[in-house]
């Protein structure tokens, strides 16, 4: 029996926190949970689960830079 797993994050994205909040509200309208963590120098990390990673790279891919 399992009783714990652990679930391995893999990064998805990197940029401005403006960028991050954006990419970070497509992933969950996408319902994907994200991780997310300053890396510093103005720059935010963006994480997600292994298992959604191709999912959130089209999510990622397919947005409009306007």
């Amino acid at each position: 029996m399992i009783t714990s797993r652990r679930i391995s994050q893999v990064n998805v994205f990197a940029g401005s926190p403006w960028e991050a909040a954006s990419v970070k509200n497509l992933l969950n309208a996408a319902y994907i949970q994200v991780s997310t963590k300053d890396s510093g120098l103005n720059s935010i990390q963006i994480s997600v689960p292994c298992e959604y990673y191709t999912a959130a790279m089209r999510v990622i891919n397919n947005r409009k830079v306007s």
